[in-house]
């Protein structure tokens, strides 16, 4: 009985998370990073982006560099990269949607290891 209390405390504490919100700057590219307070924030990584999907694979070429998940923003919408998918919401607590298919997420990621090689 006191684990359910403890669980239901916990879950209580989880809806009451502010949700985290993307940075709406035109046309720049973030990355989620630990700020000095221990906290993270968003920090620009490139400028003159076009567009999500631009930006979505700048993120992914972090991601096959440093081979870790990497979160960043685009224009107010959330980008997260992994292993299994980049997707995207309008918030922490938003629905995700794919910014890729399979099909198109291998095809930048050729690339991505071709311009890493030539590198």
């Amino acid at each position: 009985m006191k684990a359910l209390i403890g669980l239901a405390g916990l879950l209580a504490l989880a809806g009451c998370e502010k949700a985290m919100k993307p940075p709406l700057h035109t046309g720049v590219c973030w990355r989620l990073a630990d700020a000095m307070n221990g906290a993270q924030d968003f920090r620009p990584m490139s400028n003159s982006v076009p567009n999500l999907q631009a930006c979505a694979v700048q993120l992914e070429g972090l991601r096959l560099k440093h081979k870790i998940p990497v979160t960043g923003a685009y224009q107010g919408q959330i980008i997260y990269v992994t292993e299994e998918a980049i997707v995207a919401a309008a918030s922490s607590k938003a629905r995700r949607y794919q910014v890729f298919t399979p099909q198109q997420r291998a095809e930048v990621d050729r690339g991505l290891k071709r311009m890493m090689e030539a590198r």
